[in-house]
């Protein structure tokens, strides 16, 4: 069976809630987990299981236009590069080159696009929880400064 296709499986039988599986229902603690697992997955799953239909569909479909458009530009600016490399005359070269580096930037902001796509997720799924679950629940950060080796540092605390 195809990778991609095992993959597909996978997530689909993520999202798919207890219940239709025949499990009983989760605790709030293990339902936690297993949405912020599903949103670490890919975006939209999490929401997904629980039951927050529309953001789910916001954040997978931005999510699938963001890789969609990482996939396009890469095959662009390959033919562009394939054009740059076999080109005639140093005019030729310089324009084909000029857009190889016009489709780098676009795919590149694309995978910027996916990636806040994916934190806006998480960050969605860390206020739901908040709200859901109880303020026990929370994403702490620490910026802190070590005085022995003069080094400055973070640290991210995430309690559930």
């Amino acid at each position: 069976m195809p990778r991609p296709l095992l993959l597909l499986l996978l997530a689909v039988s993520l999202a798919v809630p207890g219940r239709l599986r025949g499990a009983e229902t989760p605790s709030e603690d293990i339902r936690l987990r297993k949405a912020l697992e599903r949103s670490l997955l890919f975006p939209g799953l999490g929401q997904l299981y629980e039951k927050q239909y529309a953001k789910a569909a916001l954040f997978a479909a931005a999510e699938i236009a963001c890789l969609a458009l990482v996939v396009v530009e890469i095959g662009r600016g390959n033919d562009a590069y394939r054009s740059y490399r076999d080109a005639a005359s140093a005019d030729d070269a310089a324009r084909w080159r000029g857009a190889t580096e016009r489709c780098d930037r676009r795919r590149n902001t694309a995978i910027l696009g996916a990636a806040g796509v994916w934190v806006l997720n998480m960050a969605d799924m860390l206020v739901f929880a908040k709200k859901k679950y109880g303020g026990r629940r929370s994403l702490a950060f620490h910026p802190f400064y070590h005085h022995e080796t003069q080094a400055y540092g973070a640290g991210i605390t995430c309690r559930f």
